[in-house]
């Protein structure tokens, strides 16, 4: 608001007062001019704000959006699977449901710490007495990502499918059943005995 004073008093004493003073408008003419000088300002200053701000709620929609829950392990693998049945020939329309033992879990490099205090004391007797204190302190090591410290990762352990059962228009023909259980089985590296192929309900 202070701006926009200190533009008025400018325009004024350069424009308005000499002619006021020079009586070439009359004072009607003059305030009107004002007005409008005014309202055009504060236009352009109100429209600057309501951009600010439709940015900032842009901004804020990507990072909720990018903060998102990850899609889980279970639906990665069925849509890699369905990918791969769907190129079957004869396979159809294929449906995947992917069952698994536990979840994965991830191993981070540590720093670890070993500490050991051995003491000698002698007793009353004349003998000595050994006493040994071990301490063990673990730190996990982080790294700077984008900012922030973040967990450096050794290894990712993925977890054991349980059991995968295929259903597919092309499953009433044994051939082609066998042909996607082998599929299977090969892509995701697991015992046949874990997949069920089922055919598709008409």
């Amino acid at each position: 608001m202070s701006g926009i004073l200190s533009k008025w008093r400018n325009i004024n004493e350069q424009y308005f007062m000499p002619i006021l003073k020079g009586n070439i408008f009359n004072m009607r003419v003059v305030w009107v001019g004002v007005i409008g000088i005014l309202l055009l300002i504060l236009g352009n200053v109100l429209n600057g704000q309501t951009n600010l701000e439709e940015k900032e709620n842009t901004n804020l929609k990507t990072s909720v959006i990018n903060q998102s829950t990850p899609i889980n392990e279970e639906q990665i693998i069925e849509n890699k699977i369905v990918q791969l049945l769907s190129k079957v020939k004869g396979a159809g329309n294929v449906a995947v449901s992917v069952t698994l033992e536990g979840g994965s879990s991830k191993e981070t490099a540590q720093n670890i710490t070993k500490e050991t205090k051995t003491t000698e004391e002698k007793d009353t007797s004349g003998g000595i007495r050994t006493t040994t204190e071990s301490k063990e302190s673990n730190q996990i090591l982080m790294s700077k990502e984008n900012g922030m410290d973040k967990a450096i990762v050794i290894r990712e352990v993925k977890p054991e499918i349980k059991g995968v059962m295929v259903v597919a228009d092309g499953a009433v023909n044994s051939n082609i059943k066998a042909d996607l259980t082998k599929a299977v089985a090969t892509g995701l590296g697991i015992a046949s005995y874990k997949i069920t192929v089922l055919p598709k309900q008409k």
